[in-house]
């Protein structure tokens, strides 16, 4: 998720005290990498779908049943777990893996939750359906909101996965310097300039309603978001497993060979 101490990097250095307006504007921008690498999957091909958010990027390789990969806030290619060779090529099935807007190659210089899964429901309706996806950290908000609109996949692997997008919206904004009232004023633009509600954007409302085979996967040492905030979505949503991990981290989890060997073993399995 997010990282609420980065909330001064992303305003106005002119702006002397930034109020609720530049405050939401820095909370929807995420910062560009300091170098765009680009991901080079083994015989892949780059695709562009067009989406009400701009054009999605998206580079697919592999021939079996599909598995989506989804990034977090700011994550930037090539993703940790996604060498040029990923295991799920190995395990048999086809890989595609996702720019979310604003992010990589994909269009836009700001997105929310609510606009990635929109952009995600319309690379799903282009597309086959998708037999699991895979997301990260606010990748997993961004699949249970498309999930919750309709989006075809059979399976979620959900790792670092945060419940609550208010938390962190208020987060950032005290971070920024924002009081009680001016944090408020800003969560009132972000509903009226984007359409994003940061109390409606739950984990724990949309998890109830959703009937895919689930697994959660986080480490309890994780600092950006903290397990503590993970459980109450995997208890919402009906049936799930829950693989806890140890001293992996946020970031670092992704290329730990247990944790990649659980979800394709999750991805793979017909019960």
């Amino acid at each position: 998720m997010m990282n609420i101490m980065r909330s001064s990097t992303m305003i106005d250095a002119n702006v002397e005290h930034p109020g609720p307006e530049q405050i939401a504007h820095a909370f929807l921008t995420p910062r560009l990498p300091p170098q765009r690498l680009p991901l080079l999957l083994d015989g892949g091909e780059a695709l562009r779908i067009a989406t009400l958010e701009g054009e999605a990027a998206l580079q697919r390789a592999g021939s079996g049943p599909a598995v989506l990969l989804l990034h977090g806030w700011e994550g930037h290619k090539p993703p940790i777990w996604l060498p040029s060779r990923p295991p799920l090529l190995d395990a048999g099935f086809s890989v595609l893996a996702m720019d979310l807007p604003a992010h990589g190659d994909s269009a836009g210089r700001q997105t929310s939750i609510s606009q990635s899964a929109r952009a995600l429901g319309a690379v799903g309706e282009a597309l086959e359906p998708s037999h699991a996806v895979i997301a990260h950290s606010i990748g997993s908000a961004v699949l249970a909101e498309a999930l919750h609109a309709g989006l075809a996949a059979q399976r979620a692997v959900l790792v670092s996965a945060p419940a609550h997008y208010e938390r962190y919206a208020r987060g950032f904004a005290a971070a920024a310097g924002l009081d009680r009232t001016a944090t408020e004023v800003m969560l009132a633009l972000l509903r009226s300039a984007v359409g994003v509600d940061v109390r409606e954007k739950s984990l724990l409302r949309r998890a109830p309603q959703l009937r895919q085979r689930a697994l959660f996967i986080h480490s309890t040492d994780d600092r950006v978001v903290a397990i503590e905030d993970s459980l109450p979505g995997a208890s919402a949503w009906p049936g799930p497993r829950h693989l806890r991990v140890e001293g992996l981290g946020h970031r670092p989890l992704l290329g730990n060979p247990a944790v990649v060997a659980a979800a394709i073993d999750f991805v793979a399995t017909t019960h």
